[in-house]
């Protein structure tokens, strides 16, 4: 591929690492991405994420990392979300009832490397973020945050004899000393320390979608209009949707054409107006409400949430715009102070 221009702004159905072999050298401005969790989800046909060896997994990331580090411009920034997990737990199939996922059988069929005695062990956690991010250091980025994504509504992953995980890294690579980075707008939005609340949103048709809170903040203060987006393991579009939106260029790529439609779709949305700036929560971000009435993306667009977290067990559940209204006049309270203070059924009773 000589010119970028080719695949700017489209959704490339395909294998990324092919995708991204033939993608010329610094050409992009910005990647975020989260690739397969090691023994986690399974979409389709990947083999990323399904090796038996969790090493094999850190290994297998690597030719994504190099190509990456290849095409990005050096004045360009790399976000990475990689989640991590416990060795020989199978996940969280313990998980009944309420807290069952519809993935469980996912993580049960997963074939795994005999215990060693030493790293491989039962309940051993495997620092696969951190083995990751080592081993692109090694190979030349530079990694100038470990941000902290906190998430006040976790998936319940229940154990007796630990604490609940309720937070993901976030690495922010670059690959020269002198990279664009608005520290201004950092402040402005809120977005300058490293530690970030964003609580994860309702599954739709894909089960590990980025929560656009959390993907606006690097949008906005690592690239400037006109730049050129990527996510290379794309999924739903968020990163595209968001992209768009902000008045970036976009490149997705995704293996499965299911999610390929889904992103389309998403960003066909956001063309025709449907797509709006979601409060779902109880931990709506000021700073990024006040920005979005900057930019006018919530004036005559703003609806009321299809799902609001608990303010106790942060569990999201299902609303209907009429109650939202009639309590909302009933108490003389906005639509924040109402999201603020939502408590589902279950917690009114206790």
């Amino acid at each position: 591929m000589e010119n970028i221009k080719q695949i700017t702004n489209k959704i490339i159905c395909g294998d990324s690492l092919e995708v991204l072999e033939d993608m010329p050298d610094n050409c992009v401005d910005l990647v975020i991405t989260s690739p397969p969790y090691f023994g986690c989800r399974v979409y389709g046909k990947e083999s990323l994420g399904r090796e038996e060896n969790p090493l094999d997994y850190v290994n297998n990331l690597q030719p994504f990392m190099k190509q990456i580090k290849r095409i990005l411009k050096d004045e360009g920034s790399f976000y990475l979300n990689i989640g991590d997990v416990y060795f020989g737990t199978k996940g969280f199939s313990r998980n009944k009832g309420t807290w069952e996922r519809k993935t469980d059988s996912h993580y049960k069929e997963h074939k795994i490397v005999k215990q060693d005695g030493k790293y491989l062990q039962h309940k051993q956690l495997l620092l696969l973020p951190s083995r990751v991010a080592i081993k692109m250091q090694e190979d030349g980025w530079i990694l100038r945050n470990q941000i902290i994504w906190e998430k006040p509504n976790p998936i319940p992953s229940f154990s007796k004899d630990r604490r609940l995980p309720v937070y993901e890294y976030i690495f922010h690579f670059v690959k020269s000393r002198k990279y664009y980075f608005d520290y201004e707008e950092a402040k402005n939005i809120g977005s300058h320390r490293d530690v970030v609340k964003v609580g994860i949103e309702a599954f739709t048709d894909h089960q590990a979608t980025f929560p656009r809170k959390l993907i606006d903040p690097l949008i906005l203060t690592t690239s400037k209009k006109g730049d050129i987006v990527l996510d290379p393991f794309a999924g739903s579009g968020t990163t595209m949707v968001e992209a768009k939106r902000y008045d970036r260029n976009y490149i997705g790529i995704e293996m499965h054409k299911d999610f390929c439609d889904l992103a389309e779709k998403s960003l066909q949305e956001l063309d025709q107006g449907n797509i709006i700036l979601r409060l779902t929560g109880n931990n709506v971000p000021h700073s990024l409400l006040t920005i979005a009435k900057k930019r006018k993306y919530t004036k005559n667009t703003l609806k009321y949430p299809q799902f609001i977290n608990c303010s106790i067990c942060g569990i999201p559940k299902k609303q209907n715009s009429h109650h939202i209204k009639s309590k909302m006049h009933k108490l003389n309270i906005s639509l924040g102070e109402y999201i603020k203070g939502f408590r589902c059924q279950s917690c009114k009773k206790k």
